[in-house]
């Protein structure tokens, strides 16, 4: 589920860039956008930089837009990250580009479309995609998605795409008539409908609300709320707690799935809990 840049029609890019440009240019400060930072370096250049890495001086420069590439595909773990707007872009780095064009390369890979969007979205032309016309034209083992509760994709998408995971402004709704229940985020890069992490989520909720039908035991739990709180107690006990990967999400110990939990399965076991 990698990402990369978007292809755009050549006015389009063009647009976009001089836009997104002049608004940095704006700001004697610089702009945040996500987790970087941007600021003006003359004559026309750009300093791009982690946001927690404002005032560090101990910083790996480099000068070549397309290292942004590289730089944002693994966290401070090393782990790789198949969703680029996700807030674990790792640290230590900052990276030079000589002009606009440079500074569009950039943020093309440390976040795919996300300036095209950005531009669009501003001027108001920026097309919403539903959750239930994005499932429509799903196929494969993602049709399931189709048959997602609407309580499923209010969930799915509270645990999946909340600022805690994903620094996007969360712009679609479950259709035109039912609105997301959620708080969308107040980032700058808009998000126009579900991405392909979402809609791999999406399928995992649906598992769930199938296996609820067929297979609650006698106190009410499924199969794999069972596994999920014996791996949750485990983990705790031996000291091994951990996310998995972003976007494994049939590991109990996956954070969306977790989430997604703390919705669902918290309020079946401790009622007077909430959400808290």
């Amino acid at each position: 589920m990698s990402e990369a840049p978007p292809e755009t029609s050549g006015n389009l890019a063009v647009e976009s860039r001089a836009a997104f440009a002049a608004w940095v240019r704006e700001a004697p400060g610089g702009r945040r956008f996500a987790q970087v930072l941007i600021r003006r370096q003359a004559p026309d250049g750009y300093v791009l930089c982690h946001v927690d890495d404002a005032g560090a001086d101990d910083l790996k420069v480099y000068e070549d837009p397309r290292a942004a590439r590289e730089l944002s595909k693994l966290t401070e773990k090393g782990e790789y990250r198949p969703l680029k707007s996700s807030p674990n872009l790792r640290r230590g780095w900052q990276l030079r580009v000589p002009d606009d064009g440079g500074l569009a390369t950039a943020m093309n890979y440390l976040y795919p479309a996300a300036v095209v969007h950005w531009h669009l979205y501003r001027e108001d032309r920026l097309e919403i995609t539903h959750y239930r016309q994005n499932a429509a034209r799903q196929s494969g083992i993602y049709k399931r998605v189709q048959r997602l509760s609407d309580k499923g994709v209010q969930n799915a998408a509270r645990a999946c795409c909340e600022d805690a995971v994903c620094l996007k402004k969360t712009l679609w709704d479950v259709d035109e008539q039912l609105p997301l229940e959620m708080s969308r985020g107040e980032g700058e890069i808009p998000c126009p409908e579900p991405c392909s992490i979402f809609v791999s989520f999406a399928r995992q909720v649906r598992l769930f609300e199938r296996e609820e039908k067929r297979d609650l035991d006698e106190i009410g739990l499924s199969r794999s709320e069972k596994e999920d709180l014996t791996t949750l107690v485990r983990a705790a006990a031996t000291g091994e707690m951990g996310f998995t990967r972003e976007a494994e999400f049939e590991e109990p110990l996956n954070e969306r799935r977790l989430r997604y939990r703390n919705l669902t399965l918290v309020p079946k076991i401790a009622p007077e809990a909430g959400e808290g």
